[in-house]
């Protein structure tokens, strides 16, 4: 299992490698944008579940602030999954760290949640490396009475109004690791103090998924598609669409989001 990531990221790297467009230096990801002080968005995801079962929805609200070599968001978040609901509170740190390089904490909390992690803390550093971007994560989730623990690396580039990303991640589980990886492409296709794109996103693998109440989990093969779309209709005013389908073992979704934000 652990050669197939090693896999993964050597072929994409040599499928990278290859492109002779001009690249650009990396940006820092649209929720770590420096220019406004200020920013706020909302959110409606909904899925409709295989089986019969009751539909998934979430409602999500962020409040994000720029401060010196960086920005502090915090999320509150209500989702609603096996006909429970929960409610939770994420807080993100995006900072500027050495030579180019900039690291993201996100820390959230739901004491009492029975369908997300009543505690999480992901841990991201990115690090150019001439026209490359790698990346290495951390993740721990503690459900009640299981702990998950993910570990991964990436690759990113940019190639001219291009963004071609890969990921893997990989998780310990009893007697097995859960393994996965994912790429994304994404296309700038309005450029201003903001950008519009049209991203498409792809993956495959093994994961620890959410298959129940009261954190029912189960180590599954999945896979996943999904569209996403960012129009800026104004410089601080941006309208968000996504069309998304995931297979997650004993059960599949078909589902997306709407989204504004606002900056100033």
């Amino acid at each position: 299992m652990i050669d197939r990531p090693l896999f993964f990221i050597v072929l994409t790297v040599a499928g990278l490698w290859s492109t002779p467009a001009q690249t650009q230096d990396r940006k820092v990801p649209d929720s770590a944008a420096s220019e406004p002080k200020w920013k706020a968005a909302a959110r409606y995801d909904y899925d409709r579940v295989s089986g019969g079962r009751v539909d998934w929805q979430r409602w999500t609200a962020v409040l994000q602030r720029s401060i010196p070599r960086g920005t502090v968001a915090a999320t509150l978040v209500r989702q609603r999954r096996f006909d429970t609901a929960d409610e939770g509170i994420t807080v993100d740190l995006w900072q500027d760290l050495w030579a180019g390089a900039y690291g993201h904490l996100q820390v959230s909390f739901g004491p009492d949640a029975q369908i997300r992690p009543q505690y999480s803390l992901k841990a991201e550093i990115y690090q150019p490396v001439g026209p490359w971007e790698l990346l290495g994560l951390y993740e721990g989730r503690r459900y009640t009475g299981s702990d998950v623990h993910q570990f991964g690396a990436g690759l990113a580039r940019y190639v001219g109004a291009w963004y071609i990303r890969a990921r893997t991640t990989a998780a310990p589980r009893k007697s097995t690791w859960a393994v996965s990886q994912r790429v994304g492409i994404r296309r700038f296709y309005y450029w201003t103090p903001s950008a519009s794109y049209i991203d498409l996103e792809g993956g495959a693998g093994r994961s620890v998924e959410l298959v129940g109440p009261n954190a029912s989990l189960l180590t599954a093969r999945t896979a996943f598609a999904s569209l996403r779309v960012q129009h800026f209709l104004t410089d601080g005013c941006a309208l968000t669409a996504t069309l998304r389908y995931s297979d997650d073992g004993p059960l599949s979704r078909t589902g997306g989001a709407l989204g504004i934000f606002v900056r100033w």
